[in-house]
């Protein structure tokens, strides 16, 4: 039994390994790398997610005594702190992509932020219908 979980757990980690490497982008398609103040916003919002994470993963009781039901339990636990920390950081207008993807993604997300910006610039045409005028009231005449 002690000889599966080490298989178990090699054949884990070496999942792990073959994983790509992924980059978190900005939404809007602008590098933070390039703009201090972006690079600043990203490392505020990485932190506070971080702390997302850990307290999603700290949170509630997992029993290992080892074995496989262990080693699922941690497996499952760490798939959930990553869910949390993926959804945290989207709400601040981030996106996890595989690194050999970052260019195509981080070129599309920029095209998609363009078309909005020039959208919600546009003046927007009305579907509201238009209200009727209501008539002149006649007028009481002067006597004479």
């Amino acid at each position: 039994m002690r000889k599966l979980g080490i298989v178990v757990l090699c054949a884990s980690l070496g999942g792990c390994a073959a994983a790509p490497k992924m980059l978190w982008l900005r939404a809007d398609g602008q590098r933070a790398s390039d703009n201090p103040v972006l690079r600043t916003q990203f490392e505020l919002d990485g932190t506070a997610c971080l702390g997302e994470r850990s307290k999603a993963n700290l949170s509630g009781v997992t029993v290992t005594d080892g074995g496989l039901a262990g080693i699922a339990a941690a497996a499952e636990r760490s798939q959930a702190a990553d869910s949390v920390q993926r959804g945290c950081m989207a709400e601040k207008g981030y996106l996890l992509v595989p690194e050999d993807q970052a260019e195509a993604k981080q070129a599309e997300l920029a095209a998609v932020a363009d078309l909005k910006r020039k959208q919600d610039g546009a003046p927007v045409a009305t579907s509201s219908p238009v209200k009727p005028r209501k008539p002149a009231k006649p007028s009481a005449a002067p006597a004479t």
